[in-house]
């Protein structure tokens, strides 16, 4: 059974200039099928903010109603298909609204996880990363762009067509994670390599393995890293195996436009 919890905040630039977080995340548990989810909504857009919640909604929507076990035979497909999904349900909704789809423009990061595969679908400079066979791994990291901060977006046909899926086997799994890019000078040991700073990942396994783990702590950790050089929002939602953990069923958390 894996155990899953997380949590968004606004970061400190965000917060000095009186600004909410663009960030969302949303995951669920039920038996044989979990998923987690972050979105990073683009600061420079106007309407982001509502961008990143509607691909948390949609895509987890999509998860939990197509079942990643009936795609077994061919889940980088499946994962596809969820992300094609949210980036119509963006255009649609810039359609109703007199918009420009790349108003609302996020990044997506999902991993949908079964008795046999974990699937890793990531549309920009999302984090994500495995304990895999005692080790810890970041997963497809998103590739150097030529300007500073410059990535690719959900809300965009061409993210879409160069998502970066993953296909991994479930049994020697037993950690997956994912963090907006706001926390990359927290989680990443080394910036230019990708590769994950273990004892961070240590505490937090254990934190998620521990009775009283909740999203509200999460929570409470990552708004009292004022010390984090990106000034960025923050998001990190962690699944961990944990054998008798109840399943909690589905949680959004993050941007208030996701509640």
């Amino acid at each position: 059974m894996w155990k899953i919890a997380g949590a968004s905040v606004p970061g400190t630039a965000h917060l000095a200039a009186g600004r909410p977080c663009d960030d969302a995340c949303g995951w669920f548990a039920t038996d044989g099928l979990a998923c987690l989810l972050v979105a990073d909504g683009a600061g420079s857009r106007p309407l982001s903010r509502q961008g990143s919640a509607l691909a948390v909604r949609r895509a987890l929507a999509a998860a939990q109603a197509g079942g990643l076990g009936a795609h077994d035979a061919d889940p980088a497909a499946w994962m596809h298909a969820i992300l094609a999904d949210v980036h119509a349900a963006v255009c649609e909704l810039a359609a109703g609204q007199g918009r420009d789809p790349g108003d609302y423009a996020t990044t997506l990061a999902v991993i949908v996880l079964t008795d046999e595969v974990a699937c890793v679908g990531q549309i920009g400079d999302a984090i994500a990363v495995a304990h895999l066979g005692g080790a810890y791994q970041t997963i497809a990291p998103a590739p150097r762009g030529e300007y500073v901060n410059e990535t690719a977006f959900v809300t965009d046909g061409r993210g879409v067509a160069g998502a970066r899926i993953t296909v991994l086997p479930a049994g020697p799994l037993d950690g997956v994670f994912l963090a907006t890019d706001g926390l990359r000078f927290k989680i990443l040991g080394d910036l230019v390599a990708t590769a994950p700073f273990p004892p961070f990942f240590d505490d937090l396994g254990a934190y998620l393995r521990s009775p009283d783990s909740s999203a509200e702590a999460i929570e409470k950790f990552l708004a009292g890293l004022t010390d984090d050089q990106s000034g960025d929002d923050k998001t990190l939602v962690g699944a961990v195996r944990c054998p008798g953990a109840t399943i909690p069923g589905a949680s959004t958390a993050g941007s208030a436009a996701v509640q």
